[in-house]
Formats: C-alpha cells, sequence, structure tokens
C-alpha cells in the first residue's frame, strides 16, 4: 500500500496534558489552518513519543475526535481529518467527549437488545439501552433521589441546574449559545408549543418526514405544504413567500437521512427573517455521527436566533421511557413560550431532570455517546456490509450517521408489499411510501433501525429482503 505524506510535527502544549487536552488542541489548529481537511495526522504512537505522553493517550484523543466527527480511521492507512473538518472548527465546535474514557467498548458482533426471538422490531426510534453504563445511571438516580422534594409542580420549579447544564452541552456539541433551555416531556410537546405560540397558520414539511410532527402541526390547524427533500436536504427554494413554521431535520433528515448542506442552511435561515417564519430544528439524533464532519446547529447560524426552534431529545441518545426533550425557543418568544409550558402544565418531572443534569455535569453523558456511537457505527457498518453482499444493487441512502438508514427498493416491488413479506418473516419495518409525504411523492423503500441489530440480525434481514425481492 502506498505511504500518505503525514504530518510529522504538530505544535501542541505539552504542559498538563490529558485526551481532553489533546483533542482541543487539535481542533484549535484545524480551525487555525495548521491541519488541513484530508491531512493524515501522526500516528499515536509518533504522537505519544513526541508529547511525551502515553500512547493510550494519544488513541484517546484520537477516539474522541473520530467519535465527534474531525477525524477518520482508515484500516491500514492510518488516521486523517474528514472533509469539512476545518468548516466545523471554525465554526466553534469542540470535541463532545471532554472527559473520554480510554477503556470505552470496543465493537462487538453480539452486543444488541433482546429481542424476542419470534419478532424483531426494526422500525426506527429506538437506541440500545443496553450500552449505557448502570453503575453511572445508577448514581445519578441516587444522587437525583437524594435530594430533597419541593412543594412546587414540576411546570412551577424553574431548574436553573438543568438548564445550565444542558446549555453548556449544547454550547459544546452543537455550536449554540443560549442561556434559556426549557425541558419538555417530548419533542411532540416542544412542537406543540411552538404551534400554538408562533401565530402562524402554515407549515412547511419535509417530504417524506417524521409522522409525530405532522399530526402536531395539523392538530394545531396549521395548513401543511410539502417541501421535497434531495441529497443536499430540504430544497429551501421550494418553500413560499407566506410565512410559516419549516419543521426540518437537518442533521440526519428522517426519514431519508441526508444532511442539510451548509449553504441551504443559511439560505433557510434568510428565508426565515426575510418572510417572519419560524424554522424548528429537530436535533433528534445529530449527536451520532460516522466519519462525517459535524456542521454547526441551524441555531447557531449568525441571525437564526430570532426565528430557529431548536429541539433535542433523550429518547435517542438515552431512552425513549425518559419522556425528557429540551427547546430553545426563538429570543422573541422565550417569555410567551415559558406561559404555555406552564399554562399547559409541560414539564419533565423533577427527578429526571435532576439524573440528566448529573449525567452531564459529571461527564457521563459525553462517555456514553462516545460508547455509543463506537458502536452504532460499528453495527451500520454490518448492515450494510450484510447487504451489500446479498442484496447488490440497493441503495443505501443518507450519510454515515444517526441510528437508522433508508434503502431504496426496484420499482416492480412496492415496499408496501416487501414490507408485508418481511413481517411474515417476523421482521417489522417501516415503508417509506408510509411516511406523511406530498401525493407526488414516489418513494419506494425500508427505513431500518441499525442501532439494535447484530450481525445474525443483519443478515436475516438482508436474507429476507432478498427473498421478497425474488
Amino acid at each position: 500500500m502506498a505511504r500518505h505524506a503525514r504530518l510529522v510535527h504538530l505544535p501542541l502544549d505539552t504542559v498538563d496534558l490529558s485526551a481532553k487536552v489533546i483533542a482541543a488542541q487539535l481542533v484549535a489548529l484545524i480551525a487555525a489552518g495548521q491541519v488541513g481537511d484530508g491531512d493524515w495526522l501522526p500516528s499515536t504512537r509518533a504522537l505519544a513519543h513526541e508529547l511525551g505522553c502515553s500512547r493510550t493517550m494519544a488513541a484517546a484523543a484520537y477516539d474522541e475526535l473520530v467519535a465527534a466527527g474531525f477525524l477518520e480511521g482508515v484500516p491500514g492507512a492510518g488516521t486523517r481529518t474528514t472533509a469539512g473538518a476545518t468548516a466545523a472548527a471554525k465554526a466553534g465546535l469542540s470535541s463532545r467527549t471532554p472527559h473520554f474514557d480510554a477503556k470505552s467498548i470496543a465493537p462487538s458482533d453480539n452486543t444488541a437488545p433482546h429481542q424476542s426471538s419470534a419478532v424483531v422490531d426494526l422500525r426506527p426510534g429506538s437506541p440500545d439501552t443496553d450500552l449505557i453504563d448502570m453503575r453511572a445511571w445508577t448514581r445519578a438516580w441516587r444522587t437525583a433521589a437524594a435530594r430533597p422534594p419541593t412543594t412546587l409542580s414540576p411546570w412551577q420549579d424553574t431548574d436553573e441546574a438543568f438548564a445550565a447544564a444542558m446549555s453548556r452541552h449544547l454550547r459544546t456539541n452543537r455550536g449554540i449559545d443560549t442561556d434559556t433551555v426549557f425541558d419538555v416531556p417530548g419533542s411532540a410537546a416542544a412542537f406543540q408549543a411552538m404551534a400554538a405560540v408562533s401565530g402562524l397558520n402554515r407549515c412547511y414539511l419535509e417530504s417524506p418526514c417524521y409522522p409525530a410532527a405532522y399530526v402536531e402541526f395539523t392538530r394545531a390547524g396549521l395548513r401543511p405544504s410539502f417541501v421535497s427533500v434531495d441529497e443536499d436536504g430540504l430544497c429551501v427554494d421550494q418553500l413560499g413567500d407566506e410565512a410559516g413554521i419549516v419543521y426540518a431535520t437537518p442533521a440526519h433528515q428522517y426519514p431519508l437521512g441526508h444532511r442539510l448542506s451548509v449553504n441551504r442552511r443559511a439560505e433557510l435561515v434568510a428565508w426565515a427573517r426575510r418572510t417572519g417564519s419560524i424554522v424548528i430544528e429537530d436535533d433528534y439524533d445529530g449527536e451520532f455521527r460516522y466519519g462525517v464532519a459535524p456542521l454547526p446547529a441551524i441555531r447557531s447560524i449568525p441571525g437564526a436566533d430570532e426565528h430557529v426552534a431548536y429541539v433535542g431529545t433523550a429518547s435517542k441518545i438515552l431512552a425513549p421511557s425518559l419522556g425528557a426533550a429540551w427547546l430553545v425557543p426563538p429570543r422573541p418568544l422565550r417569555e410567551t413560550v415559558r406561559a404555555y409550558l406552564q399554562d399547559h402544565r409541560m414539564a419533565v418531572p423533577v427527578i429526571t431532570r435532576d439524573a440528566l443534569t448529573e449525567l452531564i455535569t459529571t461527564g457521563q453523558l459525553q462517555r456514553h455517546l462516545a460508547r455509543a456511537g463506537r458502536e452504532y457505527r460499528h453495527r451500520r457498518d454490518i448492515l450494510i456490509a450484510e447487504f451489500g453482499a446479498r442484496c447488490p444493487g440497493l441503495e443505501v441512502l443518507g450519510i454515515q450517521a444517526g441510528l437508522h438508514v433508508a434503502i431504496l427498493l426496484p420499482r416492480n416491488h412496492h415496499d408496501r408489499d416487501v414490507a408485508e413479506k418481511l413481517a411474515a418473516d417476523s421482521l417489522i419495518v417501516p415503508p417509506l411510501s408510509d411516511f406523511p409525504q406530498a401525493a407526488e411523492s414516489e418513494i419506494n423503500g425500508l427505513a431500518v433501525n441499525f442501532a439494535i441489530i447484530n450481525r445474525s440480525t443483519a443478515k436475516r434481514f438482508a436474507e429476507c429482503v432478498a427473498a421478497a425481492l425474488s
């Protein structure tokens, strides 16, 4: 194999070294242009020798930046910066694992949640809760339970500790600088609140889109208009001149998996400012990227704070059973949103907020994101490999991110028919044509959750799809 030219010297400070410090310095070098997109970095052995630290520490720093999307490992070649790393670093994003554990779990072919041998549910939406470090999880809940109860109801209790912790988390991970974060009992509650306070009558939805968003906006009386999605995400040029709510999943379009390009993010903010519209940025699984550079959240773009609401959720990064999400509203609507949430008694239980705060402030959430991200990347690779071997020619859409993939099917095999055949084989997977979308849409495929898959399940699924298409 040809050797790649490498950066043999990195001007890093050797004082008070840790994996966190090395990673932060590397991001700074990328932002400054001293390390460019696609540059090959020294081996961990060479870096450790140069800095006078252990190879374990150097490897942990690289692993942290791989998990954050700044670096990628190339088997047999080494480690290099990803395409787009410079733009992400200049946007102010940092590595997301400030207390990365060098002993985090290695990918396994067999670790996956226990499923019934009769039925395997591969519908998108569920992470693998078996990846949670139960010791850290139990400590967080024990700490939360030890705090004295208050006489206030959750919606009356202004939780400054949670808001402060989540603000730091969003600033570090998504480039969002805010001091106002509301806890809400699920992303649907955030959609409901924004629809109610917006004063708008129309909503623009990606085609296809997240069903719960469609339900909440139409239930609120908004008139829906579908907007096409391509490889660069939402087609902003198809938005009309009428003000409305734009619901978007820019980090990993649901369900097709594309990412909204940098240019379209800027165009969307400019459109919202021009028309007086509101963009709801649903960052449902934006924490998980595999070999693609992070992009700043739409909310972090200059001028976006008056027109963009950011929604995040614990259901994908931890567990749906938490029933916890967070909302950063447009700045002019902060007090209106606060009043709406209190009037409608929308809040996360205090003990849940306290446990999440503990997970964030102790660094355990970041450790979990790193561990889970490594495993999810491995499981995605397994699924893609099995499909490549047994269903050659089928197209997998989207970027390497999130917890699910969209797989296109041949036009002569309707996705609902294929889904029915898979259900007969005890494999539950939704057809793309069942997602809310424009009437003229011709999306034909399957949305598959790889977060809960192992090699044997991936093989079985690919074999059953191949049989359904034969």
